[in-house]
């Protein structure tokens, strides 16, 4: 039995953002293809993050309200979700409140946003 392209396109339709972006990278290992973008978190399916800015959208910001009892998990979940060296990460810590990301969609914004929170901070999504 053949699978249709109007299958496929539901399927992939059902997936999340992040599950499309494991499916691309796996594909392009298996086909053994470069992706046509270089630095994470600047494009979106090969397009420049700045193609899918509209005029008029708002920008989205992910402010650290106050990191909580677990001040270095949360130093560390923002080093790795947002690409901080420490010095930076520990100067936002330290002037909270503080806009840790700009500019994210609204889909980053909310999983950084689960990521802070599930190891104890607090974290406001704010549109401008």
């Amino acid at each position: 039995m053949a699978i249709t392209r109007d299958e496929v396109v539901a399927y992939l339709g059902a997936l999340g953002p992040s599950e499309l972006q494991e499916l691309i990278l796996e594909l392009e290992d298996l086909w053994g293809l470069e992706p046509p973008y270089t630095e994470p978190g600047r494009s979106t399916m090969g397009m420049p993050l700045d193609y899918y800015v509209l005029p008029g959208m708002p920008e989205i910001e992910v402010v650290l309200l106050s990191t909580g009892p677990r001040r270095v998990q949360v130093m560390k979940v923002m080093r790795e979700a947002v690409k901080l060296e420490l010095a930076q990460a520990r100067d936002l810590i330290n002037a909270t409140p503080s806009v840790i990301a700009r500019g994210l969609s609204r889909y980053d914004a909310r999983d950084l946003q689960h990521e802070l929170e599930a190891v104890g901070a607090k974290v406001e999504i704010r549109e401008r």
